[in-house]
């Protein structure tokens, strides 16, 4: 359970990013925005990471204090609601992830399952989408990251210890939905776009790249990787579409209800504050005014 929970929260980096981060910014993947005196915090999250992203920078801090809500995706730490949604994430008796791959990429999987301690028979019961994000999670647990060390994870866990107010922008239903809705060509994508970094050796440094941009606030850099590391076609547009632009358009109608005098600090895979459908650009197009800290 802990592990398809972990594969849930890197469902917004499906494509993981490759490059060299610069460290000039000395500056933090955190924002304000602020219309009429109403006020509210936006944080990007790497939804995994390790004991040495701890303690965060002080600006994170003093959002995070200053504010009386946390505001997250979904709460990825509530078990009774997603252990209903499961068997939307596995095939048909029928069905099997093998059956829909060429003899190469069949090979590669086993390769990587190996690697990761999956067994093949759990993984051909899987929809692509699913076994995608857990090789994902499992190859980054491998490495020494882990879901209990994401900036979300742990604000969310602060949070309930002090008392703060935890909303849900979306829910665990809902990206269930939107997963289970794509199509065998989406699925397969998120799929292969898992499988084939690990397989050739490439996941360590293309995820660690963005882990410093991260570290670095450097905006410019994360929206280089990500521009220069999605596929030009059809499905890769689609599925962007699908997995950021179109879900930005709706949290951000959940972040404007949050502003206040007292903000509420939210939480969201960093890939939402990037590029031209981001939820900052969106807000500058309601009135706010943004700033980075």
């Amino acid at each position: 359970m802990m592990r398809i929970l972990g594969a849930l929260r890197l469902l917004f980096f499906w494509v993981l990013l490759a490059g060299v981060a610069s460290a000039a910014q000395a500056k933090s993947f955190l924002w304000e925005a602020e219309r009429d005196g109403e006020r509210v915090w936006l944080m990007g999250s790497i939804h995994v990471g390790r004991a040495d992203l701890y303690p965060l920078a002080p600006a994170i801090e003093a959002a995070y204090k200053e504010s009386d809500a946390v505001a997250v995706e979904a709460d990825v730490t509530d078990f009774t609601a997603i252990a209903p949604l499961m068997a939307m994430a596995m095939l048909p008796a029928d069905q099997s992830v093998g059956a829909m791959l060429s003899p190469a990429q069949n090979r590669q999987l086993d390769r990587v399952l190996a690697r990761i301690n999956l067994p093949r028979v759990a993984a051909d019961r899987m929809k692509p989408w699913l076994l995608g994000l857990m090789l994902s999670i499992m190859e980054m647990q491998r490495l020494g990251y882990q879901p209990q060390n994401g900036i979300d994870m742990h604000l969310l866990q602060r949070a309930r210890t002090d008392g703060k107010k935890v909303v849900e922008l979306e829910s665990l239903k809902s990206q269930f939905d939107l997963l289970d809705g794509l199509s065998t060509e989406e699925s397969l994508a998120v799929l292969l776009g898992a499988l084939e970094p690990i397989a050739k050796q490439q996941f360590k440094p293309m995820f660690e790249a963005m882990v410093v941009a991260w570290q670095n606030g450097n905006v410019a850099a994360m929206r280089r990787l990500i521009e220069e590391n999605i596929p030009n076609d059809a499905v890769s547009r689609r599925l962007n579409d699908k997995l950021l632009a179109q879900r930005n358009r709706g949290m951000a109608e959940r972040v404007v209800s949050l502003a206040g005098p007292k903000p509420a600090l939210v939480v969201v895979g960093a890939a939402h504050l990037v590029g031209p459908d981001s939820l900052l650009e969106l807000l500058k197009a309601r009135g706010f005014r943004i700033k980075q800290y």
